[in-house]
């Protein structure tokens, strides 16, 4: 369904995290589908998809989406896990980012963005 799979690498949560915020920019001259997936890893256990799931959107050229949730009580990031977030595509000139915030508003904390150039394209 998808030609490219690109992959944040594993992130973990700063102490003073509150959110993670993924967001995808759709940079080529026509409409694109993606699927973004956020997974949860602990040491000795298979990863698994965190809430909401794997996302699915379709977006039109120069667009962006994003998702963020939050950390704790306040959603479904935890801390003392690893977490991934892996975008499925059919062309690389959609770009994706993560990046944490302090707060439920998009405070970025220094240090946490993961930029579209870090993510790794998987191979099948």
């Amino acid at each position: 369904m998808f030609k490219y799979t690109f992959s944040s690498g594993l992130f973990s949560l700063p102490g003073n995290a509150a959110s993670v915020d993924w967001a995808v920019l759709n940079n080529s001259p026509a409409a694109e589908m993606i699927r973004v997936t956020v997974y949860q890893g602990g040491i000795g256990v298979a990863k698994t998809s965190v809430a909401p799931g794997a996302i699915t959107a379709t977006l039109q050229p120069s667009f962006v989406t994003h998702n963020a949730n939050g950390v704790g009580t306040n959603g479904p990031f935890k801390h003392g896990f690893y977490y991934e977030v892996v975008v499925e595509t059919n062309d690389r000139r959609v770009l994706p980012m993560v990046n944490v915030w302090s707060d439920n508003g998009g405070t970025l904390i220094p240090g946490t963005l993961i930029a579209a150039a870090d993510f790794l394209l998987l191979e099948p």
